[in-house]
């Protein structure tokens, strides 16, 4: 079963319309929560690296014309020097899907081991806070209300560690 979880996990960033909630409450069902976390964050990782990939060849081709160009630059003024925090945050909170967020990253020409790392720390938070949300609220005592509130909390720290490592990568650049 856990082989199903894994592949699943990969191809959710690819091209499965399912939210990733789902596929995680699933798999901490089936293969306990500490095997849903690990295989969930590895395969998600794996999926949103072969997403980027194909995303940077489709886009390589589109962007050659003067028009698309012109978007690219106005696109990237407009997510400008937050677009690493942005982009941590939208993996975490399921806004817009991951297939986009991909091939967003890849549009903004966001370098794979940035995008890595962001989607690492991401998905650790994404993953771990659904896969281990009911464990942790039992052992703590929490009601749904004080679970839904520190994992709230645990997003803003994610907000924060992603804006260090935008800080550090922007530090390099200079």
């Amino acid at each position: 079963m856990w082989c199903v979880y894994f592949l699943t996990c990969i191809l959710l960033p690819i091209c499965v319309p399912v939210p990733e909630t789902a596929v995680i409450l699933w798999g901490t069902r089936q293969i306990g929560s500490l095997g849903a976390f690990f295989f969930g964050v590895t395969g998600s990782v794996v999926g949103l690296m072969v997403m980027y990939s194909l995303s940077s060849l489709i886009i390589h081709r589109i962007s050659k014309g003067k028009k698309e160009r012109r978007q690219l630059v106005w696109l990237q003024q407009l997510t400008g020097r937050y677009r690493l925090w942005i982009l941590g945050v939208l993996l975490i909170v399921p806004l817009v899907s991951d297939e986009v967020l991909c091939a967003g990253s890849a549009f903004l020409k966001i370098p794979l081991p940035q995008f890595l790392k962001i989607g690492i720390i991401s998905k650790i938070i994404s993953i771990g806070m659904v896969a281990f949300s009911g464990f942790i609220g039992n052992l703590c005592g929490l009601r749904r209300w004080q679970m839904i509130a520190v994992e709230l909390l645990f997003m803003f720290l994610a907000s924060a560690v992603l804006q260090h490592f935008y800080k550090k990568g922007e530090a390099k650049l200079s």
